[in-house]
């Protein structure tokens, strides 16, 4: 056989150079054994040192400094960056950048080193003396070694690329070792003509979109124990000339035979599996040899192509060639789904693929997974040697090592630094195998620890200004025969600084009337455990400690102290927030008491709003619902509104020469559909145009005034009898003079219509149904015209048994009233003087509660309020309700209460 100390020595340097990494010390990082990258340790720096401390920021930083001999130890994490790798190393002093656990687990916790749209993942350009061990890779460009020598890349994961190489062997590089990785779904390793000496050992090619290994021009090629499955376009391509190139001991297969109808989408446009699993130039195959290997492919494909020609059977292949003597064409079936890849271990049904791959080939001492060559102690000798054929050797670890880690006095591996932790291990062995050791990592940067015992304790420590630090526990069991199966920790370990369990509730409205939702939310070292929260009436909640709000509905208004109470493992006394739910304005306004309701134009649209002095609150402006409605919100002329002894506010629009109804219901805020009240079969149609309407509630029946061409009508819906009268001619009936404009209000039996004459006075005309007249005086022929007339403004209410009636006079608010119990009326009282100048005043509407008189304006369509409190005869100023409520610019304006 030809010698092969080039690749003996080069496994030798590299194995040497990957153990694992020496604990830092403190001595400088110019002289320091390691340096560490850890981008998430508080305190970072990409200006060094280096330390566990104080560690870089970035690998590409360590990488500009790293000296022969020296260990670049990266924590996991993800780094999305090109590492540019210039610095070499010497023979006996290698550079060694090491990611991850690949002792402990390989492939369990690894950095993810990742390119840009355009990068790669690392680039090895000119040097020499480097291993690269335990990353994740992901990038345009892959990973690329340029014009190097004695270059190791181990126990790495390479995920896709962007239609390139995963990993890229340029032209003038030598001595490259490639090891016991795994290509996942890639574009696979292209190696450039002019590089030589190059070992492909102990990997994992699964799914790769074009061909796994492909070698052209390359002199002494070692490609050894790999496990190539579904690759699109063959597993191992040798082109052109590529002298003394070795294939043996691999396992070629296009998927068993259960998986060979698998989706093939991904392979496209590269390949359909259909290309040979093994293919070696006419250049090349005089000195190549291919031998030890399982090769298999879907009934009719090709499994080898040598020098041109293609071969369907081993037993073709051999005859023809002399090569593959010892090959073998199985059906491999593995231990997982060919969907659950990587980690294609070999069953016992392969019998023929274990021990008999041949240990004189070049290649890594240990399999993907860090196992030796293991003797399966139930299938009799096969080969010359124990080494199974491909990437994995079987071993009786068949499942996980079991892994449970708990606080030392808590459940949960949580709680303030100093924290000390309790490992408990376990494995299975198919084999009665007893476990050699365990070794178990604690994710803290301190050195690995093995053990013989299936419990094993560690205390975490932080430094004082340390932020919450996550560790993972990965261990891994050792049998007898060397075989391994890894496990990690389902849930981080959690060490934090030292501070009190401390809990926060706030409050927010979820619907109406009283539905709300309380975000909760707690802070302790510990685990939080079930809390409870208190709402304040008699009812108390479990709340998970996960939640993160809890819903509640109470039965009734008010303030309610709500205690929200946290726990944590500890059972540490839990900290308690009061918040004070009050309901919001848009369901405060329509509870029963002091309120009004508001009915508006503004912005071409129909608004409504309200007000509840009870608790202080408006509510937003909102559009009438549009149900049924008749009418364009932009044609409505006038606006009125009265609320009936059921809690129900009759809302009354004029648009089109019609008058129209919806109604709101206080007790649950709902809208009835429009209807029209001057439609045949209501009150019917008016004589003419209305230029005013008003309206006025009296027990369970709404009048509805209507002026047209200066007279005034009525009509009366009675909400119990369920009727509608006609139009009656209220001028006729009472006398009155043309009029201008009108206002309406009730008191006792009697219905109250004030108008401004034509003339310019004011008149009251009054309908007594008790005693079925009308009257009509002039209370200007007693008291005068207010000051400044003419009126252009008028509005009436009833506050207690009083009469008031508002005027407006140019910018000025005027108001003289009529005691209706006793008789007797006021002269002008000047409004504006109590409350002062707010501009000229377009609209007025007044209303009274209690002993108070609330006086509605629109100035410059800007909606305020004034109220005067008879009980303590003083006046407020005037309160910016649009400022309030967010009310847009408003128009027209009618306003009830009760």
């Amino acid at each position: 056989m030809r010698p092969r100390l080039a690749f003996g020595l080069t496994v030798a340097a590299a194995t040497a150079a990957l153990g694992l990494p020496v604990p830092a010390t403190a001595a400088p990082a110019s002289t320091a054994t390691t340096l560490h990258v850890s981008k998430y340790t508080y305190g970072c720096t990409d200006q060094g040192p280096g330390t566990v401390t104080q560690p870089f920021c970035t690998v590409s930083a360590a990488a500009a400094v790293v000296e022969p001999g020296q260990t670049v130890q990266v924590a996991p994490g993800d780094y999305p960056e090109q590492v540019r790798i210039t610095r070499s190393g010497t023979p006996d002093k290698p550079i060694t950048f090491v990611g991850g656990l690949p002792d402990v687990a390989p492939f369990g916790v690894m950095p993810f080193v990742r390119g840009s749209a355009d990068s790669a993942s690392f680039v090895l350009s000119g040097v020499h003396d480097v291993a690269v061990r335990g990353f994740r890779t992901f990038s345009a460009r892959g990973v690329q070694v340029l014009g190097s020598s004695r270059v190791t890349l181990d126990r790495n994961w390479y995920d896709r690329s962007s239609n390139r190489e995963s990993l890229h062997v340029g032209e003038g590089s030598d001595h490259v070792t490639v090891s016991r990785s795994v290509f996942n779904h890639s574009y696979g390793m292209v190696v450039d003509g002019g590089a030589h000496d190059i070992l492909v050992s102990g990997n994992d090619f699964n799914r790769t979109e074009t061909t796994g290994l492909t070698a052209t021009g390359v002199a002494d090629l070692a490609v050894t124990q790999n496990t190539f499955a579904l690759n699109c376009s063959g597993s191992v391509l040798v082109d052109g000339d590529s002298p003394r190139a070795v294939v043996k001991n691999n396992i070629a297969v296009d998927g068993n035979e259960k998986s060979l109808q698998a989706d093939r989408t991904y392979c496209s446009p590269f390949g359909n599996g259909a290309a040979a699993r093994i293919t070696v130039s006419a250049a090349a195959a005089p000195t190549a040899t291919v031998d030890y290997n399982v090769v298999h492919a879907k009934s009719g494909y090709q499994l080898y192509k040598w020098a041109g020609t293609g071969y369907t059977s081993g037993t073709a292949f051999t005859s023809a060639t002399g090569q593959g003597t010892h090959d073998l064409d199985l059906d491999v079936e593995y231990s997982a789904s060919t969907y659950e890849r990587p980690f294609d271990r070999l069953t016992d049904a392969a019998a023929g693929a274990i021990d008999s791959a041949d240990p004189t080939a070049p290649g890594v001492d240990s399999d993907i997974l860090g196992q030796p060559a293991i003797d399966h102690p139930q299938i009799a000798g096969t080969g010359p040697g124990t080494r199974d054929r491909g990437a994995y050797e079987i071993s009786g670890m068949t499942g996980k090592t079991s892994l449970k880690v708990t606080g030392a006095d808590t459940p949960t591996p949580k709680g303030p630094s100093p924290l000390t932790v309790v490992a408990r291990l376990g494995f299975q062995n198919a084999w009665n195998t007893d476990a050699g050791s365990y070794l178990v990592d604690f994710g803290d940067g301190s050195e690995p620890v093995r053990t013989t015992e299936p419990t094993v304790r560690h205390t975490y420590t932080l430094p004082p200004s340390s932020p919450s630090n996550f560790f993972t526990v990965t261990a891994v069991a050792v049998d007898a025969t060397g075989g391994r199966s890894e496990a990690a920790t389902a849930s981080d370990v959690m060490a934090n600084p030292s501070f009190p369990l401390s809990g926060f509730v706030t409050a927010t409205t979820v619907s109406w009337p009283y539905a709300f939702r309380f975000d909760v939310r707690s802070m302790s070292p510990y685990a939080l455990t079930t809390g409870t929260i208190d709402f304040g009436d008699g009812t108390v909640a479990d709340v998970p400690p996960n939640a993160d709000h809890v819903d509640h509905t109470y039965a009734a208004p008010g303030s309610y102290t709500v205690i929200y109470t946290s726990r944590d493992e500890a059972q540490e006394s839990a900290s308690r927030v009061d918040v004070e739910v009050l309901l919001d304005a848009s369901a405060a306004v329509l509870k029963y008491g002091e309120r009004v309701q508001v009915l508006a134009t503004g912005s071409s649209s129909l608004l409504n709003g309200g007000a509840h002095y009870g608790y202080g609150v408006w509510a937003p402006f909102t559009s009438v619902p549009a149900a049924d409605r008749p009418f364009a919100e932009s044609a409505v002329t006038g606006t009125a509104a009265g609320t009936t002894w059921d809690g129900v506010v009759h809302n009354v629009v004029s648009a089109d020469g019609r008058i129209h109804i919806a109604d709101r219901r206080m007790s649950d805020g709902g809208w009835t559909s429009w209807g029209e009240i001057t439609a045949n079969g209501v009150a019917g149609p008016l004589p003419g145009v209305p230029t005013q309407i008003a309206a006025a509630a009296q027990g369970s029946r709404l009048h509805v005034l209507a002026l047209v061409d200066g007279r005034v009508y009525q009509a009366t819906g009675d909400w119990e009898e369920g009727t509608w009268s006609g139009w009656g001619d209220v001028s006729a009936a009472s006398g009155l003079l043309p009029a201008s404009r009108i206002a309406a209000t009730a008191y006792g039996s009697s219905l109250h219509v004030v108008a401004l004459g034509t003339d310019g006075r004011v008149y009251d005309a009054t309908g007594d149904y008790a005693v079925g007249a009308w009257t009509v005086n002039d209370p200007t022929s007693l008291i005068g015209l207010p000051p400044g007339a003419p009126i252009s403004q008028l509005s009436a209410t009833v506050v207690g048994s009083t009469l008031h009636i508002l005027a407006v006079t140019g910018n000025r608010l005027h108001q003289a009233s009529n005691n209706l119990y006793r008789g007797g009326w006021t002269g002008w009282g000047n409004i504006t003087g109590a409350t002062g100048d707010i501009g000229p005043i377009d609209r007025v509407s007044a209303v009274g509660i209690g002993n108070r008189l609330h006086v509605f304006t629109l100035a410059g369509g800007t909606l305020r309020e004034a109220i005067g409190d008879y009980g303590r005869l003083s006046w407020t100023g005037w309160g910016n309700v649009s400022a309030a409520s967010g009310a847009p610019h408003l128009d027209e304006l009618a306003v009830s209460a009760g």
